[in-house]
Parts: C-alpha cells; sequence; structure tokens
C-alpha cells in the first residue's frame, strides 16, 4: 500500500476543507436569494436579512482573519499585514450595520452619511495591508519594481474606466463633489489593491491562498464599481443587487483563505527567465494613454490630466529603479568576479598568491625582461622536518607555521616582486631586480625565518631548505626556433633550475641554504 507523507495529507484536508467552505457560501448565496424572492427586493425584511447577512460575514471574515494574525501567522509582516486585513473587514462589518439601521429606519436623508466613514477606512486599510504584505514579502527591488507597476496598472485601468464610463456619469450627476468622495473613493482604492496583487500573484508565484485574496479582491472590485454605477444613476442603488452579492462573496473567501493559510510565509522568487509577466502593468498602459490623449483633445478634464501625469512619474520611477537593478547586478558580478579571480590565485590557507599565479607573474617578468635584457631571480623555499611539526604539534600547528612562514617571507619581498606558495611546505620568491644577486635573496629569506615561531603554546625553530638562481630570460631563449614564442618555455627553464637547486641543498644537508649564479 502506498504510503502518504505527511505533507500530502495536509494537502488532501485543506483541499477538502475549501470544498466544505465553497459549499456553505454558496448555501448561503443561495439562502439569500431565496429570502429576497419571497421577501421581495427593496421590502424592510428584504433590506435587514441582507445588511445583517452582509455584515456578519464582514465580522466573520475578521474573527478568522485576526485569529490567523494572532496564532499562525509569524511575528512581523505576516502578522501585521493580516492584522490589518481583519481591521479592514471589522470596518466594512461596521460600516454596514450603521448602514442598515439608517436604511431600515428611513434615517437616510444626504448621498453622504456616518456609515461611509467606515467603509472609507475599510478602503484604506484594505489597501495599506497588501501594500505591507508586499514589501515584506520581497523587501527588495523586486518588491519596489512591483509595487510600481501594479500602480502604473491600477492608473492606467482607472483612467480607461473613468473616459469610458465614470466620468460622464459624474459629470451628469446632481449630487455634489463631497458626495461623491466616498462612492468614488472606495472603487478606485480597490482597484489599486487588485492591480498590485494581481503583479504580486503573477511575479511572485502562485498559492491558494493568493487565488483566493486575488479572487475576493476581484469581487470587492465588482462590487463596488456596481454600487457607485447605481449610486450615481438617476434612480440610485437598491439593496439585494450585484454588488450586494459580490460583496458577500469577497468577505466569504476571505473567511475561506485565512482557514487556508498554514501561517508560514511563501517564499518570494523572481519571475523566471522568458516570463512575460513583466508586460503585464503595460497591456493597458497604450489604451490608457491613446484614451486620455483623446479626451484631453475634446475636453478638459483633470482627472485624466493628473492621471496621465501619475502614469508618467511611476513609468519614469520605474525605469530609474530597472537602472538602478542593472547598476546593482554590474556591481554584484564584478564582485563575484573578484572573488573567483581571487579563489583561482590565490592560497586558501596563507594568503599568498598561489602555484598558477606565480608562474604567470613570472611569465609577465620573462616577456618585460626579454625586451630589457634584465636577469631574474627565482628561489624556492622547502621547510625541513614539517612533517615532525604535524605529528608532535597537530596539523593545526602545522597550519599555524605555514601561515607564520608566508607572512615572513611576503614582509622580505617588494611589491613588484611575488611571493607564493608552491604547494605543500613549499614556496616560491620571483625577484626582479636586476642589480640583487641571488646570494643576498637567500640571506633574506634566512634571516626571516631564523626567529622561533609560537605555535599554540610551543616555541618551534624552523628552518628551510632554499635554493636560487639568477638566469637571463635572453640567454635562455637564445637556442629556441626563431619565431616561437619562447616566454612558456623560459619560465619552465627558470623554474626547473631553481627546484633544482633546492632540492640538492636538501640532499646534500639540511637547513643549508645555496645559491647559483
Amino acid at each position: 500500500m502506498r504510503t502518504w507523507s505527511r505533507r500530502g495529507w495536509d494537502a488532501l484536508r485543506a483541499t477538502g476543507r475549501l470544498g466544505a467552505d465553497v459549499a456553505v457560501l454558496v448555501a448561503v448565496l443561495a439562502g439569500l436569494a431565496l429570502a429576497q424572492s419571497l421577501l421581495g427586493r427593496g421590502t424592510t425584511a428584504s433590506l435587514l436579512i441582507f445588511g445583517l447577512g452582509e455584515a456578519a460575514v464582514a465580522f466573520l471574515a475578521a474573527g478568522l482573519l485576526g485569529w490567523s494574525a494572532w496564532r499562525r501567522a509569524p511575528a512581523g509582516w505576516p502578522r501585521r499585514s493580516w492584522g490589518l486585513l481583519a481591521t479592514a473587514c471589522g470596518s466594512w462589518g461596521a460600516g454596514q450595520l450603521v448602514s442598515t439601521g439608517q436604511d431600515v429606519l428611513g434615517l437616510i436623508q444626504d448621498a453622504t452619511t456616518w456609515a461611509d466613514v467606515p467603509f472609507l477606512g475599510f478602503s484604506v486599510t484594505f489597501v495599506t495591508a497588501g501594500m505591507v504584505h508586499l514589501w515584506g514579502r520581497t523587501r527588495s527591488h523586486v518588491g519596489l519594481a512591483t509595487l510600481l507597476d501594479g500602480l502604473l496598472l491600477g492608473t492606467a485601468l482607472l483612467t480607461v474606466l473613468w473616459v469610458g464610463w465614470l466620468g460622464e456619469a459624474v459629470r451628469h450627476s446632481s449630487l455634489l463633489s463631497a458626495d461623491l468622495v466616498v462612492p468614488l473613493a472606495s472603487p478606485l482604492l480597490d482597484v489599486v489593491f487588485l492591480t498590485t496583487t494581481l503583479i504580486q500573484t503573477a511575479r511572485l508565484g502562485l498559492s491558494r491562498v493568493g487565488v483566493l485574496c486575488l479572487l475576493a479582491a476581484t469581487s470587492q472590485t465588482v462590487g463596488d464599481v456596481v454600487h457607485a454605477y447605481g449610486f450615481l444613476a438617476t434612480a440610485g442603488y437598491q439593496t439585494g443587487g450585484v454588488a450586494d452579492y459580490a460583496w458577500i462573496v469577497a468577505f466569504g473567501v476571505f473567511a475561506i483563505g485565512s482557514r487556508q493559510s498554514s501561517g508560514r510565509p511563501s517564499s518570494s522568487r523572481p519571475p523566471a527567465t522568458g516570463s512575460v509577466s513583466w508586460l503585464v502593468p503595460y497591456l493597458a498602459l497604450g489604451p490608457a494613454t491613446v484614451l486620455g490623449a483623446i479626451r484631453l483633445w475634446a475636453t478638459s478634464d483633470r482627472f485624466v490630466l493628473v492621471a496621465l501625469l501619475a502614469m508618467v512619474v511611476l513609468g519614469v520611477g520605474r525605469q530609474f529603479l530597472a537602472l538602478d537593478e542593472h547598476r546593482r547586478l554590474l556591481l554584484t558580478t564584478e564582485r563575484q568576479r573578484h572573488q573567483l579571480d581571487l579563489l583561482a590565485h590565490v592560497d586558501p590557507l596563507t594568503g599568498l598568491e598561489n602555484r598558477r599565479r606565480f608562474s604567470e607573474r613570472t611569465a609577465e617578468a620573462v616577456r618585460d625582461a626579454l625586451g630589457t635584457g634584465d636577469a631574474l631571480v627565482v628561489a624556492f623555499v622547502d621547510l625541513d622536518r614539517f612533517k615532525a611539526v604535524n605529528d608532535t604539534l597537530g596539523h593545526a600547528a602545522g597550519d599555524d607555521l605555514l601561515r607564520g612562514v608566508a607572512a615572513r617571507l611576503l614582509a622580505c619581498v617588494r611589491e613588484q616582486d611575488c611571493a607564493a606558495r608552491w604547494g605543500g611546505d613549499e614556496f616560491a620568491v620571483l625577484v626582479t631586480d636586476p642589480q640583487v644577486p641571488p646570494e643576498a635573496v637567500v640571506q633574506r629569506l634566512r634571516a626571516a625565518l631564523a626567529e622561533p615561531f609560537t605555535l599554540g603554546g610551543a616555541v618551534v625553530q624552523a628552518s628551510a631548505s632554499i635554493g636560487a638562481v639568477r638566469e637571463e630570460p635572453r640567454a635562455l631563449a637564445a637556442d629556441r626556433p626563431a619565431g616561437a614564442d619562447v616566454v612558456p618555455a623560459v619560465v619552465e627553464a627558470l623554474l626547473a633550475a631553481a627546484d633544482a637547486r633546492m632540492y640538492g641543498v636538501k640532499r646534500s644537508h639540511r637547513g643549508s641554504v645555496g645559491a647559483r649564479r
């Protein structure tokens, strides 16, 4: 029998819970539709049922979101974003209770009432929750770019909506400008939240909770837009229409999403290579610009003017962000290249240049010496009885000895010369000063190693076999074929001569030094 993992069982239970929650939401909608058909749309009983039902669903969503924020979400931005969303749902429920009471009791005399305050609070908190979630999830150029693109897409859609319908509806409305603030602010802020959520979902990856949040935001936007349309119409909006059902769906889905959340923030990721998600905000930018320009050509519309200016500012900001991101990528690439160069040319234990880099430096010096006729000095240093240090004091003490020897060798060479770790307990030194004899190089290296080393509390007197040669690259290249690249052969000859000299000293008697002109 196939064994299911814990993750598989959790996914199965989550899917079952999602299906049950959706079934409950569908039953609530069907019950409200049945009650309205029996009681009649616009009756006091129908108004009361819809108003209390919408408030109850909003408070249920607020309670479940608040519980998830307190008990399941990690401290920090996940808890703050869920808490803000819970506060927004509670604010909307409070506004719906006040509005229902005013509607049933016939207390609504003006277009703007006290119920609009919590409704407006919902819209502002709604958008703030989305921004906190987005910024906390990324905290990088990806998050800021997603935020700007969401605002850009939202502004473009608002421009299309305004030119296509909303502007003319406002123009012909008999309401005062102050009375239009809340009815228009809600759908406008909804569009901002919706587009930001859409961009985030497209860019940072799909998740069950993310899709539910996107569905809830879409339903909320539809409800507010339909309500605004009815509010601006001559007959006004009547409770029990599409907007009420859309609001119930929105808060119901928010409640379902809180139950689907695991409490762990999903990992963010940039779009995959070749992803077209970066083009999403610009799909509406072209139509919005064309419609806005046509509108401004025909009439002076301040909303369209401000929207077009906002799109310009957001677009310029987005491009500056892209340029800065490219600059950061170039700096990161250069830093990584430098680190790779260090790994390729530096010995990680001692910090000296490694064998490969020493050969390259010697080749550069040979190439220069072939032009000037100067001589070069190459010395090899091999520590005596290094294995005994490892066997008696441990490998850590042996590493300390190698680092100490490296530091002393580096201190006694010029900046234009080179001291390198050739491998194991063997070091190499290149001196490019043509006036320095090999005996002086050997004596200098010997003096550098004369002082004892303190290794883990023990004092160790190190000795080394040192062999140095002084050769003229022109002389070494004299017997090479004309026209051939003689540098590699000269380098090989130099290194072989110094190595042979060092091993000759080592075989004769340990601790000795040798030099050959």
